[in-house]
């Protein structure tokens, strides 16, 4: 009967050890989290550091199972993020918070760039920097900002974004253009010559062949939407 009782005791020792067996994150457990992070599509290839935001972090152990690294459910691995570690085995998983860094080339200004200013050789360069740090629309290239003007002033060293840019003037002063007058349950179509300068979407002044100056909408190069009360 004591030895029954001792063999009891022996096992539920066991398996209560089985089951709070707790150890920090193992150094294969968290190399396998970082080729998981450098195959992820949000990376694409760029060179990648990760660092664990609790790195006295502690899991349960998965005896006699293996640990799966997975994604929550609408989480970007981006930034500040968070991977699973789930052990099937043992039934259970755990939250991991991360801050991923990524570096690649990015567009920013050599010198002070004012409002309207028109982008052109020598007023961008190319640096490499941290890319979860800056806007999403950053340029990674300078070939897209190229002939576009500025939505608005920079100060050298800024990164430049997508939303930073407009396109250049579609419709120069003295272009002669199709006019499209449009009017109550009537348009006609006639040809003029732009007075001001102007890109898709800008209100810009127009000469009729009969001398008349009116202002229009710049629908797209060379056409001019107006609409007559």
């Amino acid at each position: 009967m004591r030895l029954l009782g001792f063999a009891l005791f022996a096992y539920l020792v066991q398996f209560l050890v089985a089951f709070s067996v707790q150890a920090a994150l193992p150094p294969d457990v968290e190399a396998s989290m970082k080729r998981f992070i450098q195959k992820s599509p949000s990376v694409n290839g760029l060179r990648v550091e990760v660092q664990l935001m609790e790195p006295n972090q502690v899991i349960p152990a998965c005896l006699g199972g293996s640990i799966e690294i997975l994604t929550p459910p609408g989480v970007r691995l981006w930034g500040r993020s968070t991977l699973q570690l789930r052990c099937a085995k043992a039934s259970w998983m755990v939250n991991v918070p991360v801050n991923i860094h990524a570096y690649g080339d990015y567009v920013v200004a050599s010198r002070y760039l004012g409002f309207g200013q028109k982008i052109e050789n020598g007023d961008i360069r190319v640096i490499e920097g941290d890319l979860t740090t800056l806007p999403d629309d950053v340029l990674r290239t300078p070939r897209a900002a190229y002939e576009k003007v500025l939505s608005r002033s920079l100060q050298m060293g800024s990164p430049i974004g997508l939303n930073d840019l407009k396109e250049s003037s579609v419709i120069k002063v003295g272009d002669p253009v199709l006019i499209q007058l449009v009017g109550k349950g009537f348009q006609v179509s006639g040809e003029g010559t732009a007075q001001t300068a102007g890109m898709i979407g800008d209100m810009v002044r127009v000469r009729l062949m009969d001398g008349q100056v009116l202002q229009g909408k710049v629908l797209r190069p060379g056409v001019i939407g107006v609409n007559v009360e």
